[in-house]
């Protein structure tokens, strides 16, 4: 027995592994996109100078427009993990919140299928589906908040004032760390049309259940007010719907089948389906709901399958509980893991592990004085960033899309950016032009005129780039094998 108090638990061994996995997927991480490297410019202007900007301070193309800061909480919690350990630190704190996340959903598999073998399966399948926008992002905080979110509506059963604070309280925190939000309200109203479903058709004539429902959709729809800008979030959210813009990036995109990543998603799908067929087992309305809901989701928008991941979990869970117990010598396994589960202080373990790991990074960090991880040199214009903060460039600037929000972490925000990587925000017409300019088409000359581009930093194979050297004969002032600055 006392053996058994100091052995690891199923959990214990997820949330390390995972949190080692994904810490060591930091660079790719990081060579993916410098959406990050917006998120930490504005948070350190934060932090710098204690005010939320609710305008743009970061491009000359849009400068002093309204821009909603429905990121800020996320924003300020990256900046601080730069600033205690570099880049590592905003690597941990992604870490940390992806395996924090998927022990909490394995705990939850555990309680609904009373099966920890077969909840780690199942988690480990959820991680591997959602491991595909594992990403140093805001969104990231939506795996946590919806998972939470997710867990007092199963409590749905005799609603008190707890669970009404507890719901308005996530709501008002999660409105404030990332737009994915609306994904909350998304749920409550799959559950609050489950509850609709079976008050018609299964007997269950509680009305006051909708009643609270309808006062638990209220209360949650205040919290989302309470924010820097009110009403400004679901602006935001709701800003970005051109079909052009989500059909030219691709995380808003239709998921890849022909790519090995996908493969856990369509299993995920596929098990999501043929469990419950196969169970037998009358599942709640809202998890029916939920969980198609967030399939279709994920079908049209790659981005969305972390959320279906979790959303299904539940579903999947409950079913493959039953048939389990129906199963004696499966059961019997299961059962025997249960209780050695049950011996061990897994909340003990955790944290040991967790601390020991965080203090092992900064100790590194500081010890170094500079970030294992880094951005990659080959995808960003890190060389080029370097001299330009030693040979700073007046006028406007021209910038390839995907290295805007590294410009704006090493530049800003004395140097202003053409555009980000935030379209939602720079629009339709602006992120044509932009590829029109780049790809030197359809009367860009006009379009480079109209905003005034005094020098370009651009990767050295770009149209713009050659169009402007051999045509206009703009002067090279640095070039290197991933990016070329040109002046007129």
């Amino acid at each position: 027995m006392l053996a058994t108090n100091f052995l690891p638990s199923l959990g214990n061994i997820l949330f390390i592994s995972l949190l080692f996995a994904s810490y060591l997927l930091g660079g790719r991480m990081l060579s993916i996109d410098s959406d990050i490297g917006r998120h930490l410019a504005l948070g350190n202007f934060m932090l710098d100078t204690h005010s939320i900007p609710l305008e743009n301070i970061l491009s000359h193309t849009k400068s002093g427009e309204s821009r909603p800061p429905y990121e800020w909480g996320a924003q300020v919690l990256f900046a601080m993990a730069f600033r205690l350990a570099g880049l590592d630190g905003v690597i941990l704190l992604t870490s940390l919140v992806i395996s924090s996340t998927f022990l909490i959903l394995y705990h939850e598999s555990v309680r609904l299928t009373e099966a920890p073998i077969s909840s780690i399966l199942i988690t480990i399948l959820a991680a591997s589906a959602s491991s595909i926008h594992w990403l140093p992002r805001p969104h990231i905080f939506t795996l946590l908040f919806l998972l939470l979110w997710i867990i007092q509506l199963e409590k749905f059963t005799n609603p008190n004032w707890i669970f009404f604070l507890c719901l308005s309280l996530i709501m008002a925190v999660w409105a404030n760390l990332h737009g994915g939000f609306i994904f909350g309200f998304l749920a409550w109203f799959a559950y609050f049309v489950g509850e609709l479903w079976e008050f018609a058709y299964n007997g269950n004539r509680d009305g006051s259940r909708i009643i609270k429902f309808l006062i638990a959709g209220a209360l949650i729809t205040i919290a989302s007010f309470l924010t820097p800008d009110g009403w400004g979030n679901w602006s935001a959210v709701f800003s970005n719907n051109s079909k052009y813009i989500l059909q030219n990036t691709l995380e808003t995109m239709s998921p890849n089948f022909h790519e090995i990543g996908m493969a856990p998603f369509m299993i995920l799908i596929a098990l999501s389906i043929a469990i419950p067929a196969l169970s037998r087992t009358p599942v709640r309305a809202g998890r029916v709901f939920l969980t198609t809901g967030m399939a279709i989701m994920g079908l049209f928008m790659a981005r969305n399958i972390p959320l279906f991941a979790i959303s299904a979990t539940f579903m999947l869970s409950q079913c493959s509980g039953t048939i389990i117990k129906n199963i004696k010598s499966l059961k019997n396994l299961e059962f025997r893991f249960l209780e050695i589960q049950k011996q061990i202080h897994e909340n003990f373990w955790t944290t040991l592990f967790a601390v020991g790991f965080i203090m092992t990074i900064i100790a590194g960090f500081l010890s170094r004085g500079e970030s294992r991880n880094q951005f990659n040199p080959k995808v960003f214009p890190v060389d080029a960033v370097k001299w330009l903060q030693a040979n700073p460039q007046k006028g406007n600037m021209f910038n390839e899309f995907n290295w805007g929000g590294y410009l704006e972490f090493q530049l800003a925000p004395d140097q202003k950016v053409f555009l980000d990587s935030q379209t939602d925000f720079y629009g339709e017409a602006l992120t044509r032009d932009y590829n029109q300019i780049i790809n030197a088409q359809n009367d860009w000359e006009t379009k480079l005129k109209k905003y005034d581009i005094d020098w370009v930093i651009v990767p050295g194979d770009a149209p713009l780039a050659q169009a402007l050297e051999v045509e206009y004969h703009w002067r090279i002032l640095y070039q290197d094998d991933t990016s070329v600055i040109l002046r007129k």
